[in-house]
Parts: structure tokens; sequence; C-alpha cells
């Protein structure tokens, strides 16, 4: 079981990974001319794409049925991106080819954007990476580059993000290689651009899940604080509600993937329904969560032998996401030792 301040870490690499998706993605979909979002920039995130036949198989001679990119960007005068966040990469350099390796399927004339008929002339691949591992992994790609491993015909970028969390917390953005087919972004980007945090919650408050399961005190305390608690305040007494007083709450397992799908998920930036979409969250992430909150004696099942219908005994919690992680983790106490982004494997792994 993993101690508190582990947790705690992997939930700031999962929220630090939609946030880098989120602001490199306004850069694309806002007008600064006009002061607001424009509507005819598409953006998706986990679409699966279908290769064409030329990257049809892998290195490894296995099948290749669809790419997932973490993010996706369609637009009028800058064709589309596709682009992979990985905040941490594993010491051990040699496992850095399998990243490329999935950069480069993103290289290709593939189909599944949502246009009229699934295709694109072109677009720009992207890596967003950790300001901290930047030059490390510029490095790693003019390296292999050299050497033939890598290789990309389409414009090929590597931003690197930061947060800091100053007076006023922003999301630093900058390329660190390559070019991008949008010239006044590219300028932009080679200098430096400040994204300011409250610009980020304003515009997408409500994205708090990708497709990649999240750790799972996160995904507890979003079913506790944005669907129970949620139908909870219909009940007349939940305005008055003390401390230890319970409001009961009952909802199936399909209904809160429903909810959490409709309001926290990138599907408020692409509401597209075909199959090419992922569900998100995935309806075994709210089940695990379930059981947990079940383990702690916040709920229970309402049928016997069956994982569909909780029963939840809602009460009001001072820290809802430290009560969570308190639930999950053996020690919910931090150590004070600083962020390891640099840990033996990604904490936050790749869509595909």
């Amino acid at each position: 079981m993993k101690s508190g301040k582990e947790v705690r870490d992997e939930i700031d690499d999962y929220e630090d990974t939609i946030f880098a998706m989120l602001g490199f993605v306004n850069f694309y979909r806002f007008d600064d001319q006009a002061g607001q979002q424009r509507d005819d920039v598409v953006v998706f995130q986990g679409r699966r794409l279908t290769p064409s036949p030329a990257k049809s198989t892998s290195v490894d001679g296995n099948p290749v049925e669809s790419v997932t990119p973490d993010f996706g960007i369609l637009s009028q005068e800058c064709t589309g991106v596709l682009g992979e966040v990985k905040k941490s990469f594993t010491p051990d350099q040699t496992l850095w080819l399998s990243t490329f390796r999935q950069l480069m399927a993103y290289d290709d004339d593939l189909t599944g954007w949502p246009t009229a008929d699934g295709k694109l002339r072109t677009h720009d691949v992207v890596l967003l990476t950790h300001q901290s591992r930047a030059v490390a992994v510029c490095d790693y790609h003019q390296r292999r580059t050299e050497s033939g491993e890598v290789s990309f015909v389409r414009p090929f970028s590597i931003v690197a993000f930061n947060r800091s969390d100053e007076r006023q917390p922003y999301f630093f953005f900058e390329k660190r290689l390559g070019n991008l087919s949008h010239n006044v972004l590219d300028g932009r980007l080679h200098q430096g651009v400040q994204v300011p945090m409250n610009r980020l919650v304003e515009s997408y408050s409500t994205i708090k899940l990708c497709d990649s399961k999240p750790p799972l005190p996160y995904m507890a305390s979003l079913i506790w604080e944005h669907v129970v608690a949620a139908r909870a305040s219909d009940d007349p007494k939940f305005p008055k509600l003390r401390r230890n007083w319970k409001v009961e709450v009952v909802l199936t397992i399909d209904e809160i993937v429903s909810e959490l799908r409709r309001d926290f998920s990138f599907q408020v930036l692409c509401p597209d329904e075909t199959e090419r979409q992922p569900m998100v969250p995935r309806k075994q992430w709210c089940v695990r969560a379930c059981e947990a909150l079940v383990t702690g004696k916040l709920a229970s099942w309402a049928e016997r032998d069956s994982r569909e219908k909780v029963r939840f005994q809602f009460k009001k919690l001072d820290n809802v996401l430290e009560h969570m992680i308190g639930l999950c983790a053996n020690d919910a106490e931090d150590t004070g030792n600083q962020l390891e982004l640099f840990s033996p494997q990604p904490s936050v792994t790749s869509t595909s």
C-alpha cells in the first residue's frame, strides 16, 4: 500500500497532466483579439485513430488496430495537432524509445479525425514534458535521430511545461525543439508563455478526468463530492445537515459513470458520441472507488453479490480528498519531501 505522500504526488501528477493538455489546447481555442473561445476549433482526448497500411504493423511485427493520442486539436488554419503528455520519464533512458515510437505512430495518414470523411491532409506531432526533464529528452531525441531510430516527416516539436505556485499561480509553456505549423504560436512558445491558472480554471474547471486511470482516492473524492453530494442536496434536511448526520443516496454504477462523463471529462469539449471516443471514466474505475467507500463505511452494496448499485451514507467531511487518501493509504501523513518527478515508473501512463 502506498503512503499518503506518494498518493498526493500521484494526484498532483494526474491533475498537472490534465492542466498541461488544457493549457496547450487553449492556445488554439482562445481568440486573444475577440477575448473568447473559438467555436471552430475541435479538441479531443484519447480518440482512437486508425493507422494507414504502412503503419498497421508495429516494429515487433504485431498488428496495430488504432493509436490513441493524449490529445488532438483540429482547426481550420492550422490543420491539426496530435500530442502526448509525459510529465516524468524513467531514469533508464533505454526505455525512452517506446515513447518516441508511440509519437512516430502519430506521424501517419490516420483515419478517424472528427471531419466529414475522417481524414486530414496533415498535422503536427507534439510532446509535452516537464521543464526539468526537457533538456535530457531533447538530447535523447537528437541522438536517436542521428542514429536513424527516430524520424518524423510531419512537423514535430517538444514543448516543456511547468506549474508555478506563486502568489498568482500559472502554467509555463516553452518550445524546446522543432517548429509548429501555427507560426504565431510557434513564435510565442519560442519565447515562453505563462498561462494564469485562474484562466484555465475559469474555462475548464469541470474537466477532472482523462483517458488514463486516476489515483483511487482522487476517483473516490470525485464521486463523493460531485455525484453523491449533489444527490444528497435534494434532501430537505441537507441544508441543516450537521456533523455525523447522514443522508442516504442510492445510485447505480452506470448513473455515476454517466454523470461524471457528462460533466467532468473531455466530453464537454468534444461531445462526439462515436465509438472512437473513449468512455471516461471507465466503469471499473468507479466500481473500484465504490469498493473503497464501502470498506471505509461510507457506503454499502445495495444488492447482494452485485456491484451494480450502491447505497451511500452521505455525511459532510472536513476535507474530502484527505479523507479518501486516509482510506486508501497506510500513511496519510506528508513527509515533507519534494515531488519525485523521476520515479522508476511514470506516474501517469500513456493512454495508448
